[in-house]
């Protein structure tokens, strides 16, 4: 197992970005045991952390090296700042972009990854859960499958009752950055309906969905709407709340679950 960090410069962002990565690249690294390594291309799974977090998140409060490991699977895991991993025009940076593309060509030209959207996935927390649907939907020629843990769909509730909604952590200005025009929002991509509408037009193939949130988390309301919404179009995926708030307690007892869904389901 390899832990890289790498600084590289992003075209989408315009400056150097730094992300982290486990590779599964050795074998043989227990006592009696020989050594190699591995020149396999290696599924892989781009992992975005939540609202006021950076690439180190999963490393220092899950068990994510042990799932790495075990499961023989690559994890990226990049830095999203507190941008909802969307485009943003005043700054120029577009984070969509850089996660559904650039990052994506990056790391398969620097590690040994699976250029095939069947061994190729996305998933996050919060903020990092929103930003997994929205651009495992963007780039749904890119990833198979997506995970979503108690996802940040603030946007829902500021789409359907056309304002922002203040929340004590995300006030006006900022929703209206991230967002745009209220008005605007549903016929947007930025609302995860909207592309998963865009996908059935197409008659493109649709990403499978993991999506878990606790019974008291504050962001429970939006992840049930965001089901109610799948469950009407008869779209497959996979939907739990049960017991639990918006922590780690509940991220890591659901992370070691969507990792085994990932590799081991074939279809819901």
């Amino acid at each position: 197992m390899s832990l890289a960090e790498i600084t590289f410069m992003s075209g989408c962002l315009k400056r150097m970005v730094t992300f982290k990565a486990l590779i599964p690249n050795e074998r043989g690294f227990l006592p009696g045991e020989e050594r190699s390594f591995s020149t396999e291309k290696h599924r892989t799974l781009y992992l975005l952390h939540g609202y006021s977090g950076d690439c180190s998140d999963y490393l220092m409060n899950t068990n994510i090296s042990f799932l790495s490991a075990v499961n023989n699977l690559a994890v990226i895991f990049p830095s999203g700042e507190n941008s909802f991993y969307l485009e943003d025009a005043d700054k120029g940076e577009d984070y969509s972009r850089f996660i559904g593309e650039e990052l994506i060509n990056y790391t398969r030209s620097l590690f040994h990854l699976s250029d095939s959207k069947e061994d190729t996935y996305i998933g996050g927390y919060s903020m990092g859960g929103y930003g997994a649907m929205i651009n495992g939907l963007r780039y749904a020629d890119t990833f198979s499958r997506i995970i979503s843990l108690s996802g940040a769909y603030i946007e829902l509730g500021i789409a359907d009752e056309i304002k922002f909604l203040p929340d004590g952590i995300s006030d006006e200005k900022y929703q209206n950055r991230i967002f745009g025009a209220p008005d605007k929002l549903r016929k947007s991509d930025k609302d995860p309906r909207y592309c998963i509408e865009a996908l059935e037009e197409k008659k493109k193939e649709m990403p499978e969905i993991y999506l878990v949130c606790g019974e008291q988390d504050f962001l429970i309301e939006p992840n049930r709407k965001l089901h109610q919404f799948l469950a009407e179009k008869e779209i497959p995926h996979y939907y739990e709340e049960g017991e639990g708030v918006h922590n780690w307690a509940y991220w890591n007892k659901h992370l070691e679950a969507s990792v085994a869904w990932l590799l081991d389901q074939k279809g819901i």
